[in-house]
Formats: structure tokens, C-alpha cells, sequence
């Protein structure tokens, strides 16, 4: 009896141990490093945006269209317009296949 109560209490200094080399020895993240990265997913991909009547594809940030499409901007709603005509925000190659897909049908 004596030795299995110093056994488990072995047991729970070794997992105790454990424990906390596990909580301080992972590495800490500063907050300007979450704040990058929270920046990083609210980034878009591309944008959408009117080049002469037509919409384009744009990686976000590029001056140079990825994709110049075939949808004609007099082609869409009148609340559609509005948003392409002020940039429309793509934040996944899913969400880049849904609208051509939405909009080029």
C-alpha cells in the first residue's frame, strides 16, 4: 500500500511537471504578431473592378488585372453596379469561383 501511494505521487509530480514545461516553454505570440495575422485574413485576395464597362479580376493590392471578363457592367442590377463600381472584396479562390459563376451565368 505504502508503495503504490508513493508511485502515483511520483506519477503526479512527473505529470505535473510536464505540464508546466508544456505551458512555459511554448512560444509566446505578441500582439503585434495577432494583430499581422488578424490583418492577413482580413486581406482579400482580389478585387473586383470596372474596366471600361466590363468587370475585372485584380489581385488585391495589383494595378494589373488577373482576368478582364465578359460581364458588362450596364449587364447588372443597379445595386450590383454600385458595388463593383466602388471595388467588390474576393477573399478565396471559392469565393472568386462563385462569382464568375454567379455573374457570368
Amino acid at each position: 500500500m505504502k508503495k503504490t501511494v508513493i508511485a502515483l505521487s511520483l506519477c503526479c509530480a512527473a505529470l505535473f511537471s510536464m505540464l508546466l514545461w508544456q505551458q512555459f516553454s511554448a512560444p509566446a505570440v505578441t500582439a503585434s504578431e495577432a494583430l499581422t495575422a488578424q490583418e492577413q485574413e482580413d486581406k482579400p485576395l482580389y478585387m473586383v473592378r470596372v474596366t471600361d464597362g466590363v468587370l475585372a479580376i485584380y489581385p488585391y493590392g495589383s494595378d494589373t488585372a488577373a482576368e478582364v471578363t465578359d460581364i458588362r457592367l450596364s449587364s447588372l442590377r443597379a445595386y450590383d453596379q454600385k458595388l463593383m463600381q466602388q471595388g467588390f472584396p474576393l477573399y478565396s479562390e471559392q469565393e472568386l469561383a462563385s462569382f464568375l459563376e454567379d455573374f457570368g451565368s
